[in-house]
């Protein structure tokens, strides 16, 4: 799987992240989803807010970096 990450560019890798967060959300709060139970459910919630901490902790990583130079 990583070999095929290596192969998407810029644009595709964002949209990955972008549909794999809407699918986390989705998951977590539609009712759309009454399959899933609220165990399933918070742990989706909880891996979305995952995704955005790393998201926005490497944004940072980046400011920190161009302030350096």
């Amino acid at each position: 799987m990583i070999n095929k990450l290596d192969e998407l560019n810029k644009d595709q890798l964002k949209q990955v992240i972008v549909w794999t967060l809407n699918d986390l959300d989705n998951a977590a709060t539609s009712v759309n989803y009454q399959k899933l139970d609220d165990k399933v459910k918070g742990w989706c919630g909880m891996l979305a807010e995952a995704v955005r901490h790393q998201i926005d902790k490497a944004y940072k990583l980046n400011d920190t970096w161009y302030e350096e130079e």
